[in-house]
């Protein structure tokens, strides 16, 4: 009986030690929204001094996720491919770093996968080809 309340106890104790977590994060920066897709192409700009012209970019934060989410716009190719090509990462005072693609679908970054900590900004950038229908979320 004695082994039979340890046991209720120590799921008592678990479950409570669950919902006390908290929640998870929320999104630190989005773009253009937390719920909507924009468009990034030539001349697409936050207008807060990112690196290139045709590029998005967070605030400076210690962020530490960045995600994108990339739709098929205009159409995809039978391997889910896009005519444009983005580059999505992080970049700091000196560089800019981050990962190319052209499919659509999620896809995520951290900065100490690029090599990179610290005080950043989130970006991404449209590299080539078609406009983008994108969403950025950003976790700091």
């Amino acid at each position: 009986m004695t082994r039979l309340a340890l046991l209720f106890s120590v799921i008592a104790a678990a479950a409570a030690i669950g919902l006390a977590q908290p929640s998870s994060a929320a999104a630190g920066w989005c773009w253009p929204s937390c719920s909507g897709y924009g468009m990034l192409g030539p001349g697409t700009s936050t207008a807060n001094g990112c690196w290139y012209y045709s590029e998005v970019c967070s605030g400076w934060g210690y962020w530490y996720l960045n995600g994108v989410s990339k739709t098929c716009y205009p159409g995809c190719d039978p391997y889910n491919g896009t005519n444009g090509r983005i580059l999505f990462g992080y970049e700091n005072r000196d560089r800019i770093r981050g990962n190319f693609t052209s499919y659509y679908g999620k896809r995520y970054v951290q900065p100490g996968e690029l090599g990179m900590g610290g005080y950043l900004r989130a970006q991404v950038t449209w590299w080539a080809g078609t406009t983008s229908q994108i969403n950025v979320a950003v976790a700091g």
